[in-house]
């Protein structure tokens, strides 16, 4: 039993150095350069997008014509 957990001990410890020192080969975030679309700018762009569409509160489609809303 001594072994398994020893063996199991080392293990792990090898995996974690390698998570740790050994540099991935394809890093996914690389710097896309100046003229990327980053975040913040697609953040505002739905944004200005949403406050532009909004035509009420649930506001799916048009009430159909002839009916007037009701007052609350």
């Amino acid at each position: 039993m001594f072994w398994l957990q020893l063996g199991t001990l080392i293990a792990f410890n090898v995996v974690i150095f390698a998570m740790l020192f050994i540099p991935p080969s394809n890093p996914q975030h690389a710097d896309a350069g100046e003229d990327a679309y980053g975040v913040w700018q697609l953040i505002d762009d739905i944004e200005a997008e949403r406050d532009a569409e909004y035509a009420g509160r649930h506001r799916l489609r048009a009430p159909p014509e002839g009916d007037s809303p009701r007052a609350a």
